[in-house]
Parts: C-alpha cells; sequence; structure tokens
C-alpha cells in the first residue's frame, strides 16, 4: 500500500473512498427483505408443507400393522421407516412384504432387525423374521434415501404375512418434492 504524504495511505488501486469510509443510514443495516424472506421460510417449515411424518395403520382379527415414515419429503433426504406388527395370536413364519413400487429409486442403507431371508417374488421385497408369539410386538427400523430421479412420489402397500399367508396390509403414499 503506498502512502500519499498528506493524506496518509492509500487504498489500493480499483477501491474507492466509498469502499473504505462507513456508509450511513439503511445501505449500512441488512436489508428488511431479507428479514421477511427468512421469516417466509420459518412460516412455511412450520406449517409442515415441505415435510412431515404420518402413521398408517391396518388391524385384521388381532393383528394390526402401523408404519410411521414420512408423508412428504425432499429428493435426496435420508429418512426412517418404522413398521411394527402386534399379534394377538402367534405367527409361525412372520413376513414383511414391501411393495416395489413403495421403494422404487430409494436406496435402503439400513435394516434393523436384519431378516433371516430375503426375496423379491410378486411385485414385493419379501422379509421373514421367524417366530412371533402372541401378545408380542415386532418392530422393524428402515433407514432409507430419496434418490433424486424420483419426480412425484412412490406409494405401495406393505403386507403382513404368516408364511405365504397374507395377514393384514396398510397402503403408503409419500409425495416427493424436489
Amino acid at each position: 500500500m503506498s502512502t500519499d504524504t498528506q493524506r496518509g495511505p492509500r487504498p489500493p488501486d480499483g477501491i474507492s473512498d466509498d469502499n473504505v469510509r462507513p456508509v450511513e443510514g439503511w445501505r449500512r443495516h441488512a436489508s428488511p427483505l431479507a428479514l421477511v424472506v427468512f421469516g417466509a421460510v420459518v412460516l412455511v417449515a412450520l406449517t409442515g408443507l415441505l415435510g412431515h411424518e404420518r402413521d398408517w395403520r391396518a388391524e385384521v382379527d388381532g393383528t394390526s400393522v402401523a408404519v410411521h415414515a414420512p408423508e412428504v419429503i425432499r429428493n435426496g433426504e435420508f429418512f426412517e421407516m418404522r413398521i411394527t406388527v402386534e399379534t394377538a395370536e402367534p405367527i409361525e413364519e412372520l413376513g414383511v412384504g414391501v411393495a416395489t413400487g413403495l421403494w422404487e429409486d430409494m436406496t435402503v442403507n439400513t435394516m434393523i432387525p436384519a431378516a433371516t431371508e430375503e426375496a423379491g417374488q410378486d411385485g414385493e421385497f419379501r422379509f421373514s423374521f421367524g417366530r412371533l408369539e402372541g401378545g408380542s410386538v415386532f418392530e422393524l427400523k428402515i433407514d432409507l434415501q430419496v434418490n433424486p430421479d424420483i419426480v412425484a412420489g412412490n406409494e405401495g402397500d406393505i403386507t403382513v404375512y404368516d408364511g405365504e399367508e397374507a395377514i393384514t396390509q396398510v397402503s403408503i403414499g409419500m409425495a416427493v418434492l424436489p
């Protein structure tokens, strides 16, 4: 930085006095428009329009299935789906079937507990978990990620089986925002 004997140090080339000296009035503070835009984003987020979770339930003859998952989600997001099966009577070979359309263009990262058997048949992914005693609760946690090529959303059924026999089923729909 060069100096001028009469004015002291000079700013670098291309920097004017307006850039160096503080500006008075409105220009020195953040724009009120920025606060309004930020407030609008917060309000939209609080309404749940950009994503929220929901519980879907179905029950037949003492066996119920509940699915907790997002109803609205955005591309690229990670999310958790929880499937809970409760039964009054024992289930000899608990099976959970997920329609391929529900998980189309999604990546399954984790499934806890792991299935004893996995298959893709009859338009669904089928997972077997062994015997479920009467009066007990089975919880399945699945971590997934929405792939970027989903445009509007996915829908499909989750079915609970005893061996090959369907016991109950619930329909799920997930809207996917860009």
